[in-house]
């Protein structure tokens, strides 16, 4: 979950860096529910940073490098060091917590932002992969300038997930089912997707200081939300954050 909030936040860290053209340092913290069955929601301490030095990036804990842009594109490359659904099993409710732990992953990918000239709306494509898989997700956004100090920034996505990706987070294999009273079979968890909307907002107190809020939701295909450690396959976040412009 906490991917998704950091991807969700992403939004609002790139529309304003592309704005304001400022280096921006801050904090946040997100809230989340979990996907998997007894889990607890949980609340995310989150770095906003948006820092720029030649080509090399970092927004939000991704670090990047931008091999080309234009006035319409951009590419680059870059590492999410926390990407997939990670959660100790011991978290889960009894009958379930005798899982494995699932792991954050190290990712490394691509991503390529387009301006489509339509009415301010601009895409993005990524593709990354990592020990466990890989992901891919195209997304669309545009930035609504309120007034002078407010920005609003409405998104949507859809993302795939590779089988190996989908199965180490949420299958369960025979020996997890054999030790959790309340997983009859094994699972087996193939190819997935999902998909979500999302509401980020940045208001500015003054020239060099901005308040974020943004919330979100994400719904998994079935491969995932019929596993039998998930609990519904629908994610809900929401969080707030402050940072300073240089």
């Amino acid at each position: 979950m906490k991917k998704i909030l950091m991807g969700l936040l992403a939004v609002t860290l790139s529309v304003t860096a592309m704005a304001e053209n400022k280096v921006g340092i801050g904090a946040g913290v997100g809230v989340s529910d979990s996907i998997y069955k007894g889990a607890d929601d949980k609340a995310y301490p989150m770095p906003l940073l948006d820092i720029n030095y030649g080509d090399f990036y970092v927004k939000g804990i991704t670090v990047g490098y931008q091999f080309y842009k234009d006035d319409a594109f951009a590419a680059s490359l870059f590492v999410d060091p926390l990407a997939g659904f990670a959660v100790d099993g011991a978290d889960l409710a009894k009958g379930y917590d005798n899982i494995d732990d699932r792991k954050f992953q190290a990712m490394f990918g691509i991503r390529l932002d387009a301006d489509t000239g339509f009415y301010g709306v601009r895409t993005g494509l990524t593709a990354q992969v990592g020990e466990h898989g890989g992901e891919g997700k195209i997304s669309a956004f545009k930035a609504y300038k309120v007034d002078e100090r407010l920005t609003i920034v409405p998104s949507i996505h859809v993302k795939g997930y590779s089988g190996d990706y989908t199965d180490y987070y949420f299958g369960v294999s025979s020996e997890e089912a054999r030790k959790n009273s309340k997983i009859d079979n094994s699972y087996k968890a193939d190819a997935a997707y999902s998909f979500g909307a999302n509401l980020t907002a940045d208001y500015k107190l003054t020239d060099n200081v901005a308040l974020m809020a943004f919330l979100g939701v994400e719904r998994f295909s079935s491969e995932v939300s019929d596993s039998p450690i998930v609990e519904d396959g629908v994610l809900y976040l929401v969080g707030v954050g402050a940072k300073y412009y240089f």
